[in-house]
């Protein structure tokens, strides 16, 4: 639009000029006429400089008011949930919590003094000292123990029980037998943890029977029969330590190599056993003073919880042997008290 006006005004400009130009004088000279005429032309040839100018050159635009950024919102940050952390402002009179420590163990000698014991002893009623009784006793743990006696039923039934025996102590000295069931149920009873001490002088005798899973799992075996007629030489008879450095021959009481004394039997007095291959068994006494693997008459297994012996009691020193149950009892003990607590 304003192109358009600045157009007709040059033109109009034009025109007056040319118009000025061809009207005659009214009585001025050809001087001042040229100077008239070339005044017009030079203002024309400015007008139309102008004019071409105003051409190229881009149409301003108006000024306007320069408006201001427009405030464009940034979008909130929400700080995503976290665990609530609980931060306890220290008070005066508050005190660290502190991790409640596992409560200890009882010590050994504090267990003891509620183990229980199951005792069958067929030397019960013959008139010979009771040897594991007067063992059990000395170390206080008579009342302990629950003693059948000779009662082989009992035996049985207690063993059935739900008590959990820590110790079962089998004495079969007498001839009389322990043997197939028997053995069943020793299996289960090691299956619950229990420790053992069993002497038994016939296993030639029940070796292929149903001893034989007790004998597999203790890693030991029949090897001999021990024979001894009433006029042998007892120093044939000597029982060996064959380990005198394990803890069976000195806790509580010191034991030395047992010798016969005052023989209560004759002819098939024993049995000898042998460590099955790669077995964790161990032979403490023997017949042999140099035989670690056969010849065996005190056998241990399964850490400890399990001692045989394969010889008469009543065949040696009352007093050497009550120390020497003594030291099977604490011995056996102890293992099952590790045991529980490994």
């Amino acid at each position: 639009m304003k192109k358009s006006i600045r157009f007709c005004a040059l033109f109009l400009l034009l025109g007056s000029l040319l118009v000025s130009c061809g009207l005659p004088s009214s009585g001025g000279n050809d001087d001042l006429e040229g100077t008239r005429v070339a005044i017009a032309v030079q203002q024309t040839s400015l007008a139309m400089q102008q004019a071409q100018l105003a051409q190229s050159e881009p149409v301003q635009a108006e000024p306007q008011v320069e408006a201001l950024p427009t405030y464009t919102p940034y979008p909130t940050y929400t700080a995503q949930p976290t665990e609530a952390q609980v931060v306890i402002e220290p008070t005066a009179t508050s005190e660290p919590v502190l991790e409640e420590e596992p409560a200890p163990s009882a010590s050994f000698e504090d267990w003891m003094e509620d183990v229980k014991i199951l005792l069958y002893d067929d030397m019960y009623g013959l008139g010979e000292a009771l040897v594991i009784e007067n063992a059990l006793d000395g170390l206080g743990l008579g009342d302990n123990t629950t003693n059948v006696r000779d009662a082989m039923g009992d035996f049985l039934s207690n063993m059935n029980s739900s008590t959990n025996w820590d110790l079962i102590i089998v004495g079969a000295e007498n001839r009389d037998n322990i043997s197939g069931e028997y053995f069943d149920v020793i299996s289960s009873e090691m299956d619950r943890g229990s420790s053992f001490i069993i002497e038994v002088w016939y296993i030639d005798d029940i070796s292929t029977g149903r001893i034989q899973p007790v004998f597999q799992r203790c890693g030991i075996t029949f090897h001999r029969d021990w024979q001894r007629a009433w006029n042998s030489n007892l120093n044939d008879y000597l029982v060996y330590l064959l380990e005198p450095d394990n803890p069976l021959f000195s806790e509580p009481n010191a034991i030395s190599m047992l010798i016969p004394y005052d023989v209560l039997w004759t002819g098939d007095v024993g049995d000898m056993v042998k460590l099955n291959t790669g077995s964790d068994a161990v032979l403490l006494g023997g017949a042999q003073a140099k035989e670690h693997s056969a010849y065996g008459l005190i056998a241990e297994c399964m850490d400890g919880q399990m001692i045989w012996q394969t010889f008469s009691t009543h065949d040696y020193k009352t007093q050497d042997m009550i120390n020497l149950w003594q030291n099977y009892i604490h011995h056996t003990l102890r293992a099952r008290y590790d045991h529980l607590n490994p």
